[in-house]
């Protein structure tokens, strides 16, 4: 009987030590391959971001470390709920990845809030104004960001846009816009939207909301005050009810001026943005910097806006009032639709 019994007893030990001893390499698998981990988080899915979101994801996989299977990538998104994206930012950063990249200015907002003691190296991009969202960027110097947190800016051209209205109808008096409070991106917007109208002569008639949802209705309601057109800047809001937006204008047979060049294949007559591929792109260069051990010390928060106008001509020629299309309007035009 002891003949029979040492071996097993020999066999269960063994077996004990193996199995504990793979449950620690399992364990520790995640952190010991190798591989570089890296979250995406877009706050929710408008074209913007899902734009820039590919821009950030094409230029790491054309990396070779990407390639050779050294980057891990998990993707997520909040769909505009923030209940749901203080989860996801506090998922990120439990599960302890090597860098995340966030996409918008709420996305920075409750990435930076749940990451506030460095505990994973953070870019972001498709943002208005990072001073003005309060994660602690107070200019664009090496030494004015924390050292864990890096990214670009992307302010939308505001000026830009509304001189081109201003091109297009000489007499133009009064433009609307439907923004959300609750975005420091939109405020950042509408503060150089009230400093250009102003130089312009042009009445700036505002109506706020705070969800999707109010979104028709507030378009609507600005319609009916007379004015010219609608303006829509870098809202979250408001950019996830285009359709909605647009749709208001056209009942009243009024243009939609834009900063997502975009707008254009929605509806929107002149629209002036960035090229957010190209944006994401930019952010995609630094996340493969500093994988590859560049310094967050030696990083400027810069403003990143590649600027693109695309112009609807079949939607200028449905509006009742005369809207123009000069040549040098036309030469400068990156798209013409017609």
């Amino acid at each position: 009987m002891k003949q029979i019994l040492r071996p097993l007893l020999f066999l269960i030990a063994v077996s004990s030590i193996l199995l504990l001893s793979d449950l620690q390499n399992r364990k520790g698998s995640a952190h010991t391959t190798g591989k570089k981990r890296i979250a995406i988080f877009r706050f929710n899915s408008n074209q913007i971001l899902e734009v820039t979101e590919n821009g950030v994801l094409d230029k790491i996989k054309r990396t070779k470390n990407f390639a050779d299977g050294q980057i891990e990538i998990s993707r997520y998104c909040a769909e505009g709920d923030m209940a749901v994206a203080n989860t996801i930012a506090s998922n990120i950063v439990g599960e302890k990845f090597d860098l995340v990249v966030t996409i918008s200015t709420p996305g920075l907002q409750v990435m930076a809030n749940a990451n506030k003691h460095g505990d994973i190296l953070h870019v972001f991009c498709a943002v208005t104004d990072p001073v003005a969202a309060g994660v602690g960027v107070t200019g664009p110097a090496t030494n004015q960001h924390p050292a864990h947190l890096v990214g670009i800016g992307t302010f939308q051209p505001v000026e830009g846009i509304f001189r081109i209205a201003r091109i297009m109808k000489p007499d133009l008096k009064k433009v609307g816009v439907v923004w959300c409070t609750s975005e420091t991106c939109s405020a950042a917007c509408l503060k150089k939207a009230r400093v250009i109208c102003k130089e312009l002569g042009i009445e700036l008639v505002e109506m706020s909301v705070e969800t999707v949802s109010q979104v028709y209705e507030a378009s609507l309601a600005v319609c009916s005050k007379g004015v010219e057109a609608l303006w829509i800047g870098g809202d979250n809001i408001v950019e996830s009810a285009i359709d909605m937006y647009i749709g208001a204008a056209n009942k009243s047979h009024i243009p939609v001026f834009s900063n997502n060049p975009k707008h254009a294949f929605k509806g929107g007559m002149a629209n002036l943005g960035a090229n957010y591929f190209e944006v994401g792109q930019t952010a995609g260069d630094m996340v493969v910097s500093l994988l590859n051990g560049s310094k967050t010390s030696t990083i400027e928060i810069k403003n990143v806006v590649p600027e693109k106008l695309y112009i609807n001509d079949a939607v200028r020629k449905k509006m009742k009032d005369n809207w123009l299309l000069p040549a040098s309007l036309q030469a400068r035009a990156d798209s013409l639709i017609k």
